[in-house]
């Protein structure tokens, strides 16, 4: 982890300070990452609702795994997959369309 000991200050107006701040936690960063960031020219990417997605790609991983493990112990004879499918599906269309907003 890299040090930083390094200071920099800078005046701003109450308003322009008040909405620096509020851009950094729109973005949900700190201060110093948001302003550091902005000053070297790196993009800067929010991808809102992502965590639902991923909980979603989570739990339908769970279920694949469970389903390998009772046919692994002979206790499935046959599975439908039509639900589990169409779930991945559409958590892999919000997937797509999260990536389209950050591009």
């Amino acid at each position: 982890m890299r040090k930083r000991n390094a200071t920099i200050t800078i005046r701003c107006t109450e308003d322009e300070r008040q909405r620096i701040y509020s851009k950094a936690h729109q973005h949900g960063l700190t201060l110093s990452d948001f302003v550091l960031r902005s000053a070297l020219g790196n993009k800067i990417v929010t991808a809102n609702g992502l965590a639902d997605v991923l909980k979603e790609q989570k739990s339908i991983g769970r279920n694949l795994n469970q389903i390998a493990v009772l046919g692994n112990m002979g206790r499935l004879k046959s599975v439908r997959l039509d639900e589990l499918i169409a779930q991945h599906e559409r958590a892999t269309a919000a997937l797509c369309e999260i990536a389209k907003a950050v591009r």
